[in-house]
């Protein structure tokens, strides 16, 4: 309480300093601020690079969904790290969707949030290193549908300048979307709270090496170790159930668990991997210079 009330009363004090700045300022200066608080920018990343909400990265949020096993859920808790939750309602999301909304992110980052991008389906399926034939194309808006139609209730902890604070996002993963069935184009708008889950920490992800990878297991891996500056070790078990496998038996996640990792070690993410007699996974990451957590 302390804390809030502080930080209330510094607002109260800067308030009319930042005022008195921006009176000072042109018109025209003054109405670009104003646009940019009611539609924030999305964060931009090096070329190469997608910036993904941590959230997203260290949560069964994107799982595990096997072919033909989609399910609708209502209000169901996922797994996720500690100090976080999350409630989902929708379709079940997988990796591919996960690709499908970096990637509208990534494109709606040249402007502010809430204005309509364009784009077409031949060079957002490239984008995502998928091929142009009607078959990705009808999935490519079945995926979209997803993530605009989802809701997600999102409790954490978001590190402030006064140290953590409780933070609540509820709403769509994305606001909505138009197609024009002649042109093969899309018109997107992304939500602009989604901001504040970027605030809370993300991740720039090598968009190339992740896109190219085979299985859906090493695609989470790739997004939950990348979103760590040092990988701390973790029980296979752990793994299992952070990233929403449908693996009953230990033994067959650990089976699939080690063909991910090898996977990202010859795709030059890891340079190697091992695991300890604890049953915990121990992995030495390769990341380019551009890339990293914030």
């Amino acid at each position: 309480m302390p804390l809030h009330a502080e930080n209330s009363h510094g607002l109260e004090r800067i308030n009319p300093i930042l005022d008195r700045c921006l009176q000072s300022l042109s018109p025209e200066i003054r109405a670009k601020i104003a646009v940019l608080q009611e539609h924030p920018l999305l964060p931009t990343c090096p070329a190469g690079m997608h910036g993904i909400p941590n959230v997203f990265l260290r949560s069964a949020l994107f799982g595990m969904v096997q072919r033909g096993q989609r399910k609708m859920v209502n209000k169901e808790i996922l797994p996720t790290i500690r100090g976080l939750q999350i409630r989902y309602t929708g379709w079940q999301l997988d990796q591919a969707d996960l690709d499908v909304f970096a990637h509208a992110l990534y494109l709606a980052s040249a402007q502010p949030t809430g204005k309509l991008v364009r784009f077409t389906a031949k060079g957002f399926l490239t984008g995502i290193h998928r091929s142009y034939g009607k078959p990705n194309r009808q999935w490519l808006k079945e995926s979209l549908w997803r993530l605009t139609t989802s809701a997600v209730e999102i409790d954490l902890e978001a590190p402030t300048a006064i140290g953590t604070q409780p933070f609540s996002y509820a709403d769509s993963l994305l606001d909505e979307f138009i197609y024009n069935e002649t042109e093969r184009s899309y018109f997107l708008k992304c939500n602009p709270r989604m901001v504040r889950l970027f605030d809370a920490g993300w991740t720039q992800i090598p968009w190339r090496q992740h896109v190219q990878l085979k299985t859906d297991l090493a695609k989470w891996l790739h997004g939950f170790y990348a979103s760590h500056r040092t990988p701390y070790p973790t029980k296979v078990s752990t793994l299992r159930h952070l990233c929403g496998s449908n693996c009953h038996r230990l033994s067959d996640y650990r089976y699939k668990l080690r063909i991910a990792l090898d996977e990202l070690v010859r795709g030059g993410f890891l340079g190697s991997w091992q695991i300890d007699q604890e049953d915990k996974i121990h992995v030495d990451k390769r990341l380019p210079k551009t890339s990293g957590t914030t």
